[in-house]
């Protein structure tokens, strides 16, 4: 390590559970860079996706636990800059988010906001007048705010950070090589859906349009990948299952990762995320699902909007609108050349664009940035 190095402590959560926000964070680390230097405090809130929102005793305690490592590492590697994903939601994480930031931001001399949750632009408004003092003296004017897509809300801009960049997110390339020995024949079309399982990730606009495809006499079956935000939407979403009268063509995988993940996307035709998610900025999974040449039916929401090129990659509905995702389901499925030339296209952007290299390159030029 040089000592002109830009030494930087990132403050931020790594799997598990296995998030979007988690993922990159950990990505992040695991690279080399030219020129930087990164530390680490693991923040472990949530154990489990589910976990979310909710106040323990033990998170009380983990706050003084990061403070404290985040003054250690400061002192000890005399670090430059701090890097930290900011939460717009629930309201627990922001009011945690405040605490922390007003102790630790102070110690450093740069500020790196990453906005892998998007939208507290649109939340510091509705809150008190007191919180929200407090929300603007912890987070305004960074030195660095990074988004993913310019159809994101305009977080640094809000917060009047002095410089503002776009950086895609990239994940590594898993396509496997054996494709065809890890695919099944089966006579129905297979739809996935990956993500956490809380109605705004859109599994239950999905559902109802697999329902109106059903009635309309197509052969499908929906697998759905995740964990239920709670115990009480898991039991309405198979209430619905059932309602719809769709129990046969619908599968819950559970959490998957690793081989199970890499089945799952493999035997996949299309891929569906219907989301509407208020922290919704990009959408990881999209990106895992053009690395495995899967055309995407997805909403025209935040940044989703920047990685689904409509009619080419796949395609962009209204949120909330089962009839307009079940219509273009349907031209998928009627067309098994025009899904392939899709799956194909979605995969050459992402070579193109999405690979981690190309995350990494981005993040290394941006981080740099505040040297200037």
């Amino acid at each position: 390590m040089s000592k002109k190095d830009l030494r930087i402590l990132v403050i931020g959560q790594t799997p598990p559970p296995f998030g979007g926000q988690a993922m990159m964070i950990e990505y992040m680390l695991n690279n080399k860079y030219e020129g930087v230097q990164m530390y680490h405090v693991r923040m472990c809130f949530s154990r489990e996706m589910n976990e979310r929102g909710k106040i323990s005793l033990y998170k009380i305690t983990h706050i003084f636990w990061i403070i404290k490592q985040a003054y250690l590492l400061k002192f000890k590697y005399k670090i430059d800059a701090l890097y930290y994903p900011p939460s717009n939601s629930p309201k627990v994480s922001v009011l945690r988010d405040i605490i922390l930031l007003l102790f630790i931001r102070p110690i450093f001399k740069k500020t790196i906001f990453h906005f892998h949750a998007a939208g507290i632009m649109e939340e510091i408004p509705k809150m008190n007048p007191i919180i929200k003092m407090l929300a603007l003296i912890a987070l305004k004017k960074p030195d660095l705010a990074i988004t993913s897509s310019v159809f994101n809300p305009q977080d640094g801009v809000f917060l009047e950070a002095k410089r503002n960049v776009i950086v895609p997110l990239g994940v590594p390339d898993e396509y496997p090589q054996n494709l065809a020995a890890l695919q099944t024949d089966l006579p129905e079309i297979k739809i996935l859906f990956v993500g956490l399982l809380n109605s705004t990730k859109g599994e239950g606009v999905l559902l109802e349009a697999v329902h109106q495809l059903h009635e309309q006499g197509y052969k499908i079956q929906l697998q759905i990948a995740g964990k239920f935000e709670s115990e009480e939407y898991r039991e309405a979403f198979f209430a619905d299952v059932k309602k719809y009268g769709v129990e046969n063509n619908v599968e819950y995988l559970g959490i998957i990762k690793g081989k199970e993940k890499e089945k799952a996307f493999c035997n996949a035709d299309i891929f569906c995320f219907p989301s509407y998610f208020v922290s919704e900025s990009f959408g990881v999974v999209l990106l895992e699902a053009m690395q495995y040449k899967l055309p995407i039916v997805a909403t025209r929401w935040r940044g989703i909007q920047s990685i689904v090129e409509d009619g080419k990659s796949g395609y962009l509905v209204d949120i909330k609108n089962a009839t307009q995702v079940a219509a273009k389901i349907k031209i998928l499925i009627d067309d098994p050349e025009f899904r392939k030339t899709m799956g194909d296209y979605s995969r050459e952007v992402f070579l193109q664009k999405y690979t981690i290299e190309k995350y990494i390159e981005n993040l290394n030029e941006s981080f740099l940035l505040i040297n200037d």
